[in-house]
């Protein structure tokens, strides 16, 4: 009788446990969808206004069109995170990785010349990586975007390069911003600890929830994510991820 009722226990406390797990990763998504839609709807607003400021008819048709195209962008992100915490099992497809990249520029809407960057890629046609589509191209959309905040008001160059590592695609993005302090670098992941902080470095103020969106579409994946402080300017952020199995490029 006394072994039953432990096992009820235990029981109830791992039913528990699941249930704060699952309300945890709930509210970690809801943030995720949060954040990718500011990224997603802020250039659409600024392409925009300006078309309406400028009385463009041209400018107001491709306006429209990007608004058409980051919309339903937004709202298939919003139904493959919805898949996640309904626990769906949908299984990762083959992704060119060039193409997820080319993709992910597209979705900046801003071309980075711009802003003075030069962006660089390096990567083979033939590499491929196994992943959902949508949370991959958001993962690297997300680094893009926080590559060209640390290059705010300076010139410089993005650089984007992948090689087969193993069972991994090595994917870095390096950029020649302001760059970190090392004792700050380690953290900037954890979006607690990455509220700006002058006293760090002039690139935490540019960090927020965008890397720790990262962090839990590579975790999805069974891939890792990490900082690394750059030689010169910059930082690189370095993404490690299931290659797929019969692509040996890079290798």
């Amino acid at each position: 009788m006394m072994t039953h009722a432990r096992d009820a226990s235990r029981g109830s406390l791992e039913d528990k446990l699941l249930a704060c797990q699952r309300e945890a990763l709930l509210g970690k998504l809801t943030g995720l969808i949060l954040h990718e839609y500011n990224n997603l709807m802020t250039p659409v607003i600024a392409r925009a206004q300006d078309a309406v400021m400028r009385d463009d008819t041209a400018a107001m048709r491709k306006a429209l069109d990007v608004t058409v195209r980051q919309t339903d962008h937004a709202l298939r992100f919003t139904r493959e995170v919805l898949g996640l915490a309904q626990g769906s099992d949908q299984p990762p497809q083959e992704c060119r990785l060039v193409e997820m990249i080319e993709t992910a520029v597209a979705r900046s809407v801003r071309p980075y010349e711009k802003d003075g960057i030069e962006l660089r890629v390096d990567v083979a046609p033939d590499l491929v990586v196994r992943a959902r589509p949508l949370l991959l191209g958001q993962l690297l959309l997300n680094l893009l975007l926080n590559a060209r905040a640390a290059m705010k008001n300076r010139r410089g160059v993005i650089a984007i390069s992948a090689r087969r590592v193993g069972d991994l695609v090595q994917i870095d993005v390096r950029d020649s911003g302001a760059g970190m302090d090392a004792g700050y670098i380690d953290e900037i992941i954890n979006p607690f600890l990455a509220a700006p902080d002058a006293s760090c470095c002039e690139g935490a103020s540019l960090v927020g929830l965008g890397l720790h969106a990262c962090r839990i579409i590579a975790r999805q994946h069974g891939a890792s994510i990490r900082a690394i402080r750059n030689e010169g300017a910059g930082c690189t952020f370095r993404v490690e991820w299931p290659a797929s199995g019969g692509n040996g490029a890079g290798a």
